[in-house]
């Protein structure tokens, strides 16, 4: 009987362990999220996982960030991320990893000097995100002239000892063999619900 109290003691600690680490990377992508939002994104580059800045370096995805959330062209409104679906850790090597889901609705309006005026110039845009998120994920307003994009993008966290997590957004299909140079292909193809 009391070998037994400890097993369930021992797994209860486990879960709960589990639970703290998955919650403190979600707390951690939120900060990262809203660092975002507020336009700080030397904080929040931060919060990236340096391998990306092999792909392009960190001047170049500040510069991106800014050209887009900056552009007298586009007015750009994004809700803060919902997590969906989160994965077990798991251990590779000496670094921790955490797949989930990210889906957060991006408003997009463009001034007539980007797109263009009419309707055969909102259908070219509304094409565009369509094939880029799918056709059931944008939405145009011709009230308010805003595209709106259910934008739903899975997610790598990793981190060492579990308290520092840093962020890897699979944006497309495309990226996944450059991604593949400092992410585990077993977490790449990790499935989460």
């Amino acid at each position: 009987m009391k070998k037994l109290l400890l097993v369930w003691v021992a797994c209860l600690l486990l879960i709960t362990t589990y639970a703290q680490s998955s919650k403190e990377a979600i707390k951690q992508f939120n900060n990262y999220s809203q660092l975002v939002l507020d336009k700080q994104f030397d904080k929040a580059l931060d919060h990236v996982h340096e391998g990306i800045f092999e792909i392009a370096p960190r001047e170049q995805m500040k510069a991106i960030l800014e050209q887009t959330l900056n552009n007298d062209m586009m007015e750009v409104e994004m809700s803060m991320p919902e997590v969906q679906g989160i994965s077990a850790i798991k251990k590779i090597e000496n670094t921790h990893y955490l797949k989930f889901i990210s889906k957060n609705i991006v408003k997009m309006r463009f001034s007539t000097q980007a797109i263009g005026e009419g309707e055969a110039a909102i259908n070219q845009v509304k094409q565009g995100l369509a094939a880029q998120f799918g056709e059931a994920n944008v939405a145009y307003d011709n009230t308010t002239r805003f595209f709106s994009v259910t934008a739903v993008k899975p997610v790598i966290a990793t981190s060492v000892e579990k308290k520092d997590w840093k962020f890897v957004t699979i944006d497309s299909e495309q990226l996944i063999p450059m991604l593949e140079k400092f992410i585990p292909k077993e977490i790449l193809d990790l499935k989460v619900d």
